[in-house]
């Protein structure tokens, strides 16, 4: 073979290498490009993904906040509309006391004041089968105690409670409260609903202490005309007092 033959022959076989050698690196960028649009169609479908987590996540906590806000809304219209009449004016919810103690007509006049001592008030409503039936003050058992000359423990609720009861709805009117407190000569007025079932007690000292509400003003009057109501009060005639046996 001639010089000329085997330089002929070293170029082609450094062209075919160079080609072989362009052909590999034409399949690895080949490659290089498919493995990115891989990952570009995989970035894209995370970032995709991670957008709809968001979205669901953003869509459930507006969802929870207008819940919420909803929920306020309707505590806040419920609120007032059990505190305030249509006027503006207070009602008796508003300032009614609603944890009352209560007892039975059959229970004794010892059972009412021990009441009457522990939980420090004048008057409990007796109550039968949830409905009130009557009421008890502790001026009540005094003069029952005087008149019987008996023991408390030996004389029952029944015997001795007022049977007409004045009360008032805790949707009345403070001012109407208070009209019926002056007219019945009251200092306390039970709360009930349409069946007569106790849902609280209303007094002169809740209409003082709601005085911040109510206005000073407001409150001072009211308590004033209650009181010279109630000193207005005839004295009822009372009978003989009999000697303890």
């Amino acid at each position: 073979m001639t010089d000329s033959n085997r330089t002929l022959k070293t170029i082609k076989s450094a062209l075919d290498d160079i080609g072989t050698a362009g052909d590999a690196a034409r399949l690895q960028i080949h490659l290089l490009s498919l493995r990115a649009r891989e990952r570009t169609g995989e970035l894209a479908a995370n970032i995709e993904a991670l957008e709809h987590r968001l979205d669901q996540g953003l869509e459930q906590a507006v969802g929870q906040a207008a819940s919420k806000t909803r929920q306020l809304s309707s505590a806040v219209r419920d609120l007032l509309g059990q505190t305030a009449t249509r006027d503006g004016e207070l009602s008796v919810q508003q300032i009614m006391t609603d944890a009352v103690s209560t007892c039975s007509p059959e229970e004794s006049l010892n059972a009412a004041a021990r009441q009457m001592w522990e939980h420090d008030c004048g008057a409990v409503p007796v109550v039968d089968g949830g409905t009130v039936v009557g009421i008890i003050t502790d001026r009540d058992i005094c003069m029952a105690a005087y008149t019987q000359g008996r023991l408390l423990a030996a004389i029952t609720i029944q015997d001795v409670m007022a049977r007409h009861v004045h009360a008032c709805r805790s949707n009345d009117t403070l001012e109407r409260a208070a009209s019926l407190m002056a007219e019945a000569q009251v200092r306390r007025l039970p709360v009930v609903d349409a069946e007569q079932r106790l849902l609280g007690m209303v007094s002169m000292a809740d209409i003082v202490r709601s005085a911040p509400v109510l206005g000073q003003h407001e409150a001072e009057e009211l308590v004033f005309r209650l009181t010279r109501a109630i000193s207005q009060r005839s004295r009822e005639a009372m009978p003989e007092p009999r000697a303890a046996e």
